[in-house]
Parts: structure tokens; C-alpha cells; sequence
């Protein structure tokens, strides 16, 4: 009888990763574009990449007191968020993805991931999803709504999560001042899967990646350790691993003993076409002496040739 239901629940399993976008998830798939950057910067050719995970965001303001930190030392800086609330009670009914780009006085592009319906504001519509924020001119702007391999619209109600969409990410090309042209996407691949798995996402946002032929940039949770077999697809498409040579750890971050500990990099940037300077990870704390978000934040800085 075990054997039985062990079988049941892996069919069911792989059988997710076949079934393609929902029906009537398409009202997802219109991005939300904000432009709030206000004037051109001194650019020297060094962008800087900051992936950050901001757990729902609940702690926005405290994500943007580090990414001005970050930004004083590197103005040309890129952000690619994942799991940003919009307008849900558990991080303030605020959009705070565009709250975000409002304070740091930068351009957004966001696409929601999930509607969520643990929203304890019933009079207004909730989701959360991905964005963009760039202190350049955003054109050019793809959506890639991913191959279900989960399906959290069935499933999340297993996790307190009930919700309906599938994981999403977004691509846009960034005009620089000196007129070149970087295509970015942020990602955030299932939790939920096997690293064969997450590779047909991963794929999906590779060959989309692979018609433009100008530098880009791919960063974001991966939620795959660095023996996932991502990483030995992403040399197929010429891409090289920003931090190959550094594995701190950036998952399940908490406090034990006053300081920030995590699990595991399962946050990654990926990059073509840029000649990478330095890659870090940061570990810092919010406003209430607790951790921004259950991930740390991944940053690498380039210079464009």
C-alpha cells in the first residue's frame, strides 16, 4: 500500500511539469510600468546587478535604505526583485514594488506571479510577482509565464497559500547613456520541483535570452544549490556564472546568536557579453534588529565593453 501511494504522489509530481499556463491566467500577463527615474547619471561603463528575494516585502523601506547604500557606491544600479506584495495586508496594503522605485527615484516594470486570496483586505484585489527596477529607460519588455511545475493553483492551499498563477519571469532592455543596449530578466523558479525541473524553466527564459544579441543579464532566486544541473546548461547558451567562484550562502536566512545565518546559495546572477569586476553577497538587518527578508541579497558589478 505504500508503494502504492509513493508511485501515486511521484506520477502526480512529474505530471505537473507537463501542464502548461491555466486557463484565464492571461490578465496576469500584462506588465505594470512606472517610470519615477528623474535624471540621467554620470556613467563611467560599471553597472551594478542586485537580485534580491524580499520575502512579500513587509520590510520595504528597510530594502531600500540597503539598495541606496548600495547605490551611493555604484550609481548605474540595476534591481531584480522577486516575491514584491501588491496592495496585501500582510506587508502594509502597499504596491511596494513601485513604493520601492518612488524612493530610490527609478523605473519599474512588475508582472504579479500569484493573486492570492489569503488577502485579509477583502476590498481590494491582492498579488505578488516581479520587477524591474533600473535608473535607465526600460523598452522592450517580455513576459515569460512559465511552464507549471507545481501548480500551486491546486497545491497552495496545502502551504496556507491558496492562490492561482504559475511562476513568472520578466525581461526588458535597459538604453544606457552612453546609447548600448543590456537586456535583463529577473526569475524566481519553483521551490516546489526537482533541478530537472526547474531547468525547463530556466530553458524557457535561456531561449528568449537567446535572440537578443547584446549583453545580458539573468538574476534572481533560482532556488537550485550549486550542483543543480542549471548550471552546467547555462555554458550551452554562453553564459557564465557571476558567482562561480563564491558560494555564500543566501537561503532560509534567520538570526541565531544575533547574527544572520542561511542555508544554502540558491540565489544566483548569470551573465553574457559583460566583463565581470566583483560579486557578493550581503546580509543585512532590518529596522527591528531581524532579517529583511528569509533570503540575502546577491549583487555583482560589470563593465560594458
Amino acid at each position: 500500500m505504500r508503494k502504492f501511494i509513493l508511485g501515486s504522489l511521484i506520477i502526480l509530481f512529474f505530471s505537473c511539469a507537463t501542464k502548461k499556463p491555466i486557463p484565464g491566467i492571461e490578465e496576469l500577463n500584462q506588465p505594470i510600468i512606472k517610470n519615477y527615474a528623474e535624471q540621467a547619471l554620470v556613467f563611467n561603463g560599471k553597472i551594478q546587478v542586485i537580485a534580491y528575494n524580499i520575502e512579500r516585502g513587509e520590510f520595504w523601506e528597510d530594502v531600500v535604505k540597503y539598495l541606496k547604500e548600495q547605490k551611493s557606491e555604484v550609481p548605474a544600479t540595476i534591481i531584480l526583485l522577486s516575491e514584491a506584495d501588491r496592495m496585501h495586508s500582510r506587508s502594509g496594503d502597499v504596491f511596494t514594488a513601485e513604493q520601492m522605485a518612488k524612493a530610490l527615484k527609478m523605473n519599474l516594470v512588475f508582472v504579479p506571479e500569484f493573486i492570492e486570496y489569503n488577502d485579509k483586505t477583502k476590498d481590494s484585489p491582492a498579488d505578488h510577482g516581479n520587477a524591474i527596477l533600473s535608473p535607465f529607460p526600460i523598452n522592450d519588455i517580455s513576459v515569460i509565464r512559465h511552464t507549471d511545475v507545481y501548480s500551486w493553483s491546486r497545491w497552495g492551499w496545502l502551504w496556507a497559500q491558496p492562490r492561482k498563477g504559475e511562476r513568472v519571469s520578466i525581461g526588458a532592455t535597459l538604453i544606457l547613456p552612453n546609447g548600448t543596449e543590456l537586456r535583463v530578466y529577473t526569475v524566481h523558479f519553483e521551490s516546489h520541483a526537482l533541478s530537472q525541473q526547474r531547468i525547463i524553466q530556466m530553458k524557457e527564459v535561456l531561449e528568449e535570452a537567446s535572440k537578443y544579441e547584446i549583453p545580458v543579464v539573468i538574476g534572481g532566486d533560482f532556488n537550485e544549490f550549486r550542483s543543480g544541473k542549471i548550471f552546467k546548461l547555462i555554458p550551452k547558451y554562453g553564459f557564465e556564472n557571476s558567482f562561480q567562484n563564491n558560494s555564500q550562502p543566501t537561503g532560509n536566512c534567520r538570526i541565531i546568536d544575533e547574527q544572520i545565518k542561511c542555508k544554502g546559495k540558491i540565489d544566483w546572477i548569470v551573465h553574457k557579453g559583460l566583463t565581470l569586476m566583483e560579486s557578493a553577497v550581503d546580509y543585512p538587518i532590518n529596522s527591528q534588529g531581524r532579517v529583511i527578508s528569509d533570503h540575502a541579497p546577491v549583487r555583482a558589478i560589470y563593465q560594458t565593453k
